[in-house]
């Protein structure tokens, strides 16, 4: 990851105050998995690359499935989504690669293949999406709408319904504790001003789903 002297400065703070942020955690009794540590790293490195802030989500997203996942199908995707956007990989995610090596080698590979973990890596896209525009000030049911509208209009070979994706919302980010609502708002907070403000650029651009969209009520 070449930076210039600034932007070296800048990455170098923002990893400090990512590691405050994993040993607050640890003092607290809340401590982030190394997996998750790993995608805080490669979501970081990826900021830097200049890329819209959807795509680089989407990248991450495919990384952190290969971690929690050992499919490496996964990070074929995450290299294929650098490739689509001309995002470099940075080095966390080539770093990653080793153990995809390692994993099909041992003839170590999971299931879950082709169509289906295409169909999710694009809910959970349009998931993230929703949860990115929610933080910034769009109510769930707009978020949604808008959500549902992008990923239609990005081409994706699964088409999810406002509807579905609310209620995917409230059973995949609003359970557990703590919920990814609440990792995400943790997140939100300590991302730069340029980052909210992109948020802000979407939820003002992006265009509300039509009825085709919208599903059954809410």
């Amino acid at each position: 990851m070449q930076l210039d002297e600034h932007r070296q400065a800048e990455f170098d703070d923002r990893l400090r105050n990512l590691e405050r942020y994993w040993a607050s955690g640890e003092r607290h009794g809340k401590p982030r998995s190394e997996n998750k540590k790993i995608y805080d790293r490669l979501r970081l490195e990826l900021e830097f690359s200049g890329k819209p802030l959807a795509e680089l989500e989407n990248v991450a997203w495919h990384a952190l499935q290969w971690l929690e996942t050992s499919n490496p199908h996964y990070m074929d995707a995450a290299f294929l989504c650098c490739r689509n956007a001309e995002i470099p990989p940075s080095p966390a995610l080539l770093s990653l690669m080793e153990g995809v090596a390692l994993v099909r080698s041992l003839g170590l590979e999971r299931g879950g293949t082709g169509k289906g973990i295409r169909d999710q890596a694009t809910l959970s896209f349009a998931l993230r999406i929703t949860c990115g525009l929610y933080l910034t000030g769009a109510s769930i049911e707009l978020a949604t709408s808008k959500a549902a509208r992008f990923i239609a209009d990005q081409g994706y070979e699964k088409i999810y319904k406002a509807s579905t994706l609310e209620k995917n919302y409230t059973k995949v980010y609003r359970s557990g504790s703590p919920s990814l609502e609440q990792e995400m708002r943790e997140a939100y907070v300590r991302a730069p001003e340029e980052t909210r403000q992109e948020w802000g650029r979407l939820l003002a651009e992006l265009p509300q789903a039509d009825d085709n969209l919208k599903g059954t009520a809410r």
